[in-house]
């Protein structure tokens, strides 16, 4: 995601100076984020044997992650305003704090789609206001980030679903199982290129 925004920003024509503020910015929201998922489902990561994360591994513990959470937050709201402004700065930590409800509150209930549509959803206007203050997200594209954002949810729960349900643990493909979270899945990408398509040939809600 990190590099996405900040190429994203340098392609609609950001300057330098905003190409590295997003960098910055969205830098330290996603490590925010990525920590607070570490530090907070570290036992159910142990339990599974996910090794991918540093906790499982031993590498650090749990309890070092918390300094790092309180700068890589801190920082993240004075970045998101420094580069793309009041309204494009709001969107990104809003985007962060959605994040943070799903890693402590949502990620285990049917609502874990929800903090993606609305972390996907606000990343486009980020992107754009820090590229210009003048410039906005059109409608097809917020919707294609928010399909995008629920479809790579759903694909990336699917193939943890045993291991979930044996944890006790919920979650919107949990609650559908596997093979419902996969028509979904498709659906949603369905949804995907239909958006596509209606905005290569002009559509405009």
């Amino acid at each position: 995601m990190v590099v996405l925004m900040t190429g994203a920003t340098w392609i609609f024509g950001g300057s330098p100076a905003a190409v590295i503020a997003v960098l910055c910015a969205s830098a330290a929201g996603q490590a925010t984020v990525g920590w607070t998922n570490d530090l907070h489902d570290a036992g159910v990561d142990a339990q599974a044997s996910r090794t991918h994360k540093p906790t499982v591994r031993g590498d650090i513990q749990p309890s070092d992650l918390r300094v790092p959470i309180i700068v890589s937050g801190s920082l993240t709201i004075p970045l998101s305003f420094i580069a793309a402004g009041w309204v494009g700065g709001a969107a990104h930590i809003i985007a962060v704090a959605s994040a943070l409800m799903y890693n402590f509150f949502l990620a285990r209930t049917v609502w874990s789609w929800l903090p993606y549509a609305v972390s996907f959803g606000l990343m486009p206007v980020f992107v754009a206001q820090a590229a210009s203050t003048s410039l906005w997200p059109s409608a097809p594209v917020i919707a294609l980030s928010i399909l995008v954002g629920v479809t790579a949810h759903l694909l990336n729960a699917i193939p943890d679903i045993d291991v979930d349900r044996a944890s006790g643990w919920g979650g919107l493909a949990v609650s559908l199982g596997k093979r419902w979270s996969v028509v979904v899945a498709v659906i949603l990408a369905g949804a995907v290129v239909l958006v596509v398509a209606f905005a290569l040939v002009g559509w405009r809600p």
